[in-house]
């Protein structure tokens, strides 16, 4: 881990909640505990020989051994494609409702590296208890999460090493450039909140907003069994219109097109 955080374009953090979730106030401490536990510094790591598969490989080749004698495989996983993939659309309502937080995907990322029985039941038991609501208030809940997290992170088969930060390009010239925009901490500018905020500089006048998406459209132009690749995403996100939105840098939802009134009116 030490040797992945002398890669420049790489943040050590041996926690899966990140400061990009909105819930990271909750778990800050025990981030903390964690990176002084890794000692993450300047040394280097002794002896272990990392082979990268999968993306990682393709995206950071300088990150893997340049011999098939491997000890530790590391493997990448694209924070946005991990909401995308559990997040779904029905009757104008995005779910689930804890897609964007940091237990959720801590869960994703680690609960099948729990391999004794009774690890997995406390895990799948408050994975339960969070998902049914089965608690008396924010505290419980809160304790609930890092209960979970710790749980998911008490093992050594599987963790998360680190992070890295997407950059994406926006066009700022006038007249065809951006003016205004709004992007989501996970998922950064394939979101709904980009849709609805994004101002071009000649808009409404005889503007166009032109989108690049890395590969060709592949999924059914439907809303029931289809657009689940990101073009298609971005095509439900353009024309739908759900009641609540992903808020941009919480892991809750704001109002869309519902308004949180006082009863009698």
């Amino acid at each position: 881990m030490r040797a992945l955080a002398a890669q420049s374009n790489f943040i050590a953090h041996p926690y899966p909640v990140t400061p990009f979730h909105g819930d990271y106030l909750h778990h800050a401490d025990l981030a903390t505990a964690a990176m002084a536990r890794f000692s993450i510094g300047d040394a280097p790591v002794g002896g272990l020989k990392i082979a990268a598969r999968g993306g990682l490989a393709q995206s950071h080749p300088e990150w893997s051994a340049r011999d098939a004698d491997w000890d530790a495989e590391v493997a990448e996983v694209d924070a946005a494609e991990l909401v995308a993939s559990a997040m779904f659309s029905v009757n104008g309502w995005l779910a689930p409702p804890w897609v964007r937080t940091g237990w959720f995907h801590t869960e994703r990322l680690l609960a099948d590296a729990a391999g004794e029985p009774a690890r997995r039941d406390r895990i799948e038991s408050d994975l339960q208890r969070l998902k049914a609501g089965d608690f008396t208030g924010l505290v419980e809940r809160i304790n609930l999460e890092r209960d979970l997290v710790t749980l998911l992170t008490s093992g050594c088969r599987k963790i998360v090493a680190g992070y890295t930060v997407k950059r994406e390009y926006i066009n700022v010239e006038f007249s065809a450039g951006i003016e205004n925009v709004g992007y989501d901490s996970i998922a950064g500018l394939h979101s709904p909140i980009f849709i609805r905020t994004v101002k071009l500089k000649d808009f409404p006048w005889n503007g166009w907003l032109a989108l690049g998406i890395d590969g060709k459209p592949a999924a059914a132009w439907n809303p029931i069994g289809g657009m689940v690749d990101p073009f298609g995403r971005l095509l439900g996100f353009t024309v739908g219109d759900p009641a609540l939105l992903p808020s941009p840098y919480e892991s809750g939802w704001m109002l869309n097109r519902i308004a949180d009134l006082p009863p009698g009116r």
